[in-house]
Parts: structure tokens; sequence; C-alpha cells
């Protein structure tokens, strides 16, 4: 075979093949006779869903800030209330009689109590009382004189009153329960507190002096017992007490409240013998007056009512001395700031502001605090410019205008 033969066949041969490969590409692929088969796997999401939330409003992002900016001890110490009072009273005692006899006797001018049944002198000698207003102090009765006066408390009301002044100090701490913005939570549904406590709860603990008017106290029953002498004048006392005060109406800076407290009292242990004296829980009930000097300072005037008592006793007899009480209180109410007080000098900001990153204060605790801007009276005119206007003078000889 010649050279030119075997080159024609071999370009028959790549022809042919050629043919068939394009033959191949054109064809339609189904099932296993395709040759190229592209895999179309779908591609998991890993969003799940969408969640429509509201955005953040500029009123709740600058509280955000603010409880950030605001030290939660200042926070906490400022629900509570430091109270201070004085009190400027009057009282009137009462010491009624009862299952005794009284006695004087005008020989020696004494006056002196016995049991029920022994002021016949059957069983003499007799104990006589001759102190039954802070001790029980006994006397000897050896026999009874026919001119003596006898009055027998189960045939006659006998009672010995005085009266006197009774001004004590008071301290009281108490819990702030914060009063609910209505008109904001029905429009907004959002809880929000006023400055105004609505309920305050405490206690706290009262000194003073209970001094008698007059040195012996006084009974309208028998003319002829006359008085009876006072071994003491002035009692010292003190008080232990719980307390409730509940705002019912307020009116820009004036409330009213009504308040409450009751405890324990004691009179002062030199003055009275402990192992006779009973005391019993005493109550006293006022309405409060209160004035708001600032959010930290408030003022109140407190008339009120007090019940107060004790008993003498021993095997033998039971002597009950009781106390009523009107005083008007004159008493101030502090609460620890929120917010420091800002004593940069450089820093002339009244209202409440942020400053170096903290929350402060631009006014004194007693003085109010706008929390727009501030306290100083506002201004409608400057007063005074930078930049002078010079008024030009008219001249004395014409208009100013020239000749």
């Amino acid at each position: 075979m010649s050279l030119l033969e075997e080159n024609t066949i071999r370009l028959k041969i790549k022809y042919w093949q050629i043919i068939f490969l394009c033959l191949c590409l054109l064809a339609p692929v189904s099932g296993h006779a395709q040759l190229f088969k592209k895999k179309n796997k779908k591609k998991k999401s890993e969003i799940q869903g969408f969640v429509l939330e509201e955005g953040v409003t500029p009123e709740e992002r600058q509280k955000a800030l603010e409880r950030q900016l605001v030290s939660p001890v200042r926070k906490m110490l400022n629900r509570f209330n430091f109270q201070i009072e004085k009190s400027y009273g009057y009282f009137a005692y009462h010491n009624p009689l009862e299952g005794v006899s009284v006695i004087r006797n005008p020989r020696n001018d004494l006056l002196y109590l016995v049991p029920l049944g022994e002021e016949t002198g059957t069983n003499l000698p007799a104990t006589g009382y001759t102190n039954w207003f802070n001790r029980l102090e006994t006397t000897t009765i050896d026999y009874i004189d026919d001119d003596s006066q006898i009055v027998r408390t189960d045939t006659a009301s006998l009672a010995y009153s005085n009266s006197g002044r009774y001004n004590p100090l008071t301290l009281r701490v108490s819990l702030s329960l914060k009063k609910l913005d209505r008109g904001h939570f029905e429009r907004t549904g959002e809880k929000r507190y006023l400055d105004d406590d609505l309920i305050r709860v405490g206690g706290g603990i009262g000194f003073g002096a209970m001094k008698f008017r007059h040195p012996s106290s006084e009974q309208d029953a028998d003319p002829i017992l006359r008085r009876y002498s006072l071994p003491e004048t002035k009692l010292s006392t003190t008080k232990l007490f719980g307390s409730v005060s509940y705002n019912f109406y307020s009116l820009g800076d004036f409330s009213m409240l009504a308040d409450v407290y009751g405890g324990v009292w004691k009179i002062k242990a030199s003055q009275v013998n402990k192992e006779q004296v009973t005391y019993d829980p005493f109550f006293n009930v006022g309405l409060m007056f209160q004035t708001t000097f600032s959010k930290y300072f408030k003022g109140y005037i407190r008339p009120s009512f007090e019940m107060r008592s004790y008993t003498l006793a021993d095997d033998a007899i039971s002597i009950p001395h009781k106390f009523t009480m009107f005083s008007i209180d004159l008493g101030l109410l502090l609460k620890y700031p929120t917010y420091p007080r800002n004593r940069y000098v450089a820093n002339q900001v009244q209202m409440e502001h942020v400053f170096n990153g903290k929350m402060y204060r631009g006014r004194p605790f007693y003085k109010k605090q706008n929390p727009r801007y501030g306290q100083n009276r506002v201004r409608r005119k400057p007063g005074g410019s930078f930049f002078p206007i010079i008024k030009q003078k008219k001249s004395k000889k014409g208009s100013g205008k020239g000749n």
C-alpha cells in the first residue's frame, strides 16, 4: 500500500470519529443513556421564620439609659423616709377608783385607801395606801376615827382628775409605696409611678415628759375628801410604735394623709415601781396636712388624738390611770436623693441631667427641682447683650440732620 493510500484511510477514520462524537452530543438524553447528569440539590435554608418587633421608642431608650446611670443603692434608699416631729400638746388625766374606800382623817389630814369592807374598823389593824399614783406605798391603820370622812366606791362614783402639758419629740422611719399614674397607665398600659407617696409603712420612737399643771388631783364626789397630792408632778415617758399613713387627697404640692400609729410605752424606771405597774398599749390617730418643698423634702402639720393608760396593782387593790392627749405635731420628712448633687462649678444646669457618664441633680435637696428647665425664673427678655447698641444723640441746635 502506498503512502498516499495510508494517509487517506487515516483521514477517513478521524472524520467518522468526529461525526460520532457530534451525534452523541446532539442526541436527546433520557434514562441511563444521559452522559452528563446535573444533580439539582436544594439547599436547606437556615432561616426558620420572621418575627416582627416594634422598635425601641426614644422614651424607652432614655429610661434604659437612666437605669444604667442611677446607683441601685441610692434608688433603694430613696424609698425610705426619715421623719422628725415636735409636738405641742395638752393631756387630761383621769384616775377612777373602784373596789376601795377612800378615807380622810381630819386629825392628821391623812388621805388613804383601804380595800372595801375594811373601812368598818372591825379587822384592825389594816393596811392603808397613801400613794397609789406611781407606786403603792402603805401605812398601818390601827384605828379609824369616828369623825373620819369615808366614801365607798361601790356607792359613789369617785375619780381624781388633773391636766398638764405634753411636748414629745418623735423620730420615724417609713417605707414608701408610690402612687400609680393612672392616666398614663390607661393610655399606654405601662405602669409609671408618681413622686407622691400613696402609703407609708414604718415605725419610730418618741421621748417626752408629762408635766402636771396642778400639784394635786381633784375630785367632785365629796368636798371633805378634798384633793390628792401627787408624789410626782412630772413623768418622763418613752414610746415605741408602728405606723401607717395613707394619702387620700393630693392637689399640686398639697396633700392630706390619714396617719395612725400604736405600740407600747413606759415611764422612766426611777419614777415608778416596775413590779407593780402594767402598761396598756396606746394608739394615736392624726390627720396630716403636708406641703412639698421638693421631691426629697416635705413639711407637715398633724393634729392628733392619743389614748394611753397604766395600772398599779398588788394582791389587794388595782388602780387604773388614764391619759387622753391632744396635740399639734410639726414635722419634717426627708428622703435620700436618687441622684447626687452636681458640685462642679462650671456646670450650672439646674435640671436632672447626665454629666461625665453619671446622673446628677442640679439643686439642693430642700429646693424644688423642675425636671424640664430647673427652677430659676424664666426670663422672657435677655438681661443684656454682648454687643450693646449705641444710640445717637440728637443735636441741641437742630434736628440732627444738619444745617
